[in-house]
């Protein structure tokens, strides 16, 4: 971990850079086929995560996303990402 690193606010807006449709479930709890994506964040840095467009096959590089928290567990949200409207 770097020694300078921070927690920076977020409007939660980017584009997909580059994704998978992932078919084997990495734990319990997940929900096979999914699209796993690397977006880069309109405000700066670059986040892995689940990209819900409905079709996983559908996800594509260049999407326009935006942030739609959803929960995991009773006391775990995951931050998903969603085509912007």
């Amino acid at each position: 971990m770097a020694p300078d690193w921070h927690y920076a606010p977020s409007a939660g807006r980017g584009t997909v850079y580059s994704v998978t449709v992932v078919h084997r479930a990495p734990g319990p709890g997940f929900d096979t086929p999914f699209a796993l994506a690397v977006i880069d964040l309109d405000d700066g840095g670059s986040l892995l995560s689940h990209v819900d467009a409905g079709d996983p096959e559908a996800v594509a590089i260049g999407m326009r996303v935006r942030v739609d928290f959803r929960l995991f567990t009773g006391e775990i949200a995951l931050p998903y990402f969603v085509p912007e409207r």
